[in-house]
């Protein structure tokens, strides 16, 4: 398989520094399940900040009614292609792996 995805962490830790070390911590599962697939994809973070200041407010749009709900507890979430894919947790790289297949399997059809 070689598909190239974009893979995108969403974050506040702009806001609150002490979650950078989740988003370190969700990259590093991200690069070993990407191993896994064999899939080709760009991981990047993305700040709230730069979100809300930028083109990527499809982002905010996306994650909106979960922090009403929720509030900055929605963070880190997961976006693949642009999709929001899982939120409020660093998920094991088995469950990486699983949704990254997942939306590789989407993007040939």
């Amino acid at each position: 398989m070689s598909n190239k995805m974009t893979i995108k962490v969403f974050s506040f830790a702009c806001c609150d520094p002490q979650q950078a070390v989740y988003n370190q911590q969700y990259i590093e599962r991200i690069k070993e399940a990407l191993d896994k697939t064999e899939v080709e994809a760009q991981v990047d973070s993305v700040f709230a900040t730069d979100a809300l200041s930028s083109l990527d407010a499809g982002y905010i749009q996306q994650l909106r009614p979960l922090f009403d709900t929720y509030g900055m507890a929605v963070a880190p979430a997961l976006f693949i292609n642009g999709e929001l894919v899982l939120y409020s947790v660093v998920p094991a790289v088995e469950e990486l792996v699983e949704a990254i297949g997942k939306r590789a399997k989407k993007s040939d059809t």
